[in-house]
């Protein structure tokens, strides 16, 4: 359960959606408003004005941090605020280093002007290198309002131990949601059933449902372990599109998945099904790294 979350914000209503998601979601958690000046950002000047367009940039910026404050405010809370200079994703990762946080929120557009299916640059960055769940909300400020967080919660599983670690840390750290894990049993065929039968096909597709059934069945252990109850859900299809698919026609509040999942990719670069749930889902989605603590 994260202890010291940080939110990134830039003056935009998903920046501060990312506040609003972190105000409701770690009631007990102490939390870092995090204002970058970009100095690579093309600053106007002023005709007359006695301050340098860097200073102004700064000035907007504890602007911003001064209205974060105010927002805690109103949800009895406390924040503490920095401004820093340098480039967004770089100040970013470095203050997550240096102030010992635990878990990132960030809005998933900023003032980035990309549209899905692709991330801000800013947040894209983010998501691929930081070393802690790293929580990604791609809505507004006024959609968050309208529900009751943490919500319902689609935790995909894989068998794992990425997947593993991010189902233990949803039942931690959202102990009150309603959660399902998911399995998505990714086929080498599209066929419908019956044209597989009495074929080879047959076979793998009765070893992939074991395996399914094997999956779902850990989970709903570690679950138990855990004290708690979850439901299991599973379908065919490509994992990635499956998920997002699934979460929105049925409507949960959010996603929280392994950052790599069974990807041999380098550990600085998240896997290649949790980047694409990450880009295109229109609910949060959390990337968890790690694997479950051993007692």
């Amino acid at each position: 359960m994260p202890q010291h979350v940080l939110v990134p914000i830039d003056g935009s209503d998903h920046g501060f959606a990312g506040l609003e998601y972190s105000l409701a979601s770690f009631p007990d958690a102490s939390l870092t408003a995090l204002y970058v000046v970009d100095p690579a950002s093309d600053h106007d000047a002023t005709v007359g004005a006695t301050e340098s367009p860097m200073e102004r940039a700064e000035a907007h910026g504890e602007q911003v941090l001064d209205r974060a404050v105010d927002r805690a405010s109103e949800h009895g809370r406390d924040l503490r605020t920095f401004l820093r200079t340098g480039a967004p994703h770089t100040e970013i990762l470095a203050v997550a280093v240096e102030r010992d946080v635990d878990g990132i929120v960030l809005g998933s557009h900023g003032e980035s002007p990309l549209t899905r299916p692709f991330l801000g640059h800013v947040s894209e960055a983010v998501v691929r290198r930081a070393p802690v769940p790293t929580t990604v909300v791609p809505e507004t400020t006024a959609a968050l309002e309208d529900r009751d967080l943490p919500g319902t919660i689609l935790v995909p599983v894989d068998g794992s131990e990425q997947a593993e670690a991010a189902l233990a840390y949803t039942l931690e750290t959202f102990p009150d949601a309603s959660h399902t894990a998911f399995h998505v049993l990714d086929l080498p065929f599209d066929r419908p059933r019956a044209a597989i039968e009495g074929t080879y096909l047959e076979d793998v597709l009765h070893d992939r449902e074991e395996r399914a059934e094997a999956i779902l069945e850990s989970a709903a252990a570690l679950a138990d372990e855990l004290g708690a109850t979850i439901e299991t859900e599973s379908t065919s299809g490509k994992p990635s599109q499956a998920i997002v698919d699934y979460a929105d026609a049925n409507g949960y509040d959010q996603i929280v998945m392994g950052g790599h999942g069974r990807s041999l990719a380098a550990r600085l670069v998240t896997g290649s099904v949790a980047e694409r749930v990450v880009r295109r889902s229109p609910r949060t989605v959390t990337l968890v790294r790690g694997t479950p603590a051993s007692d």
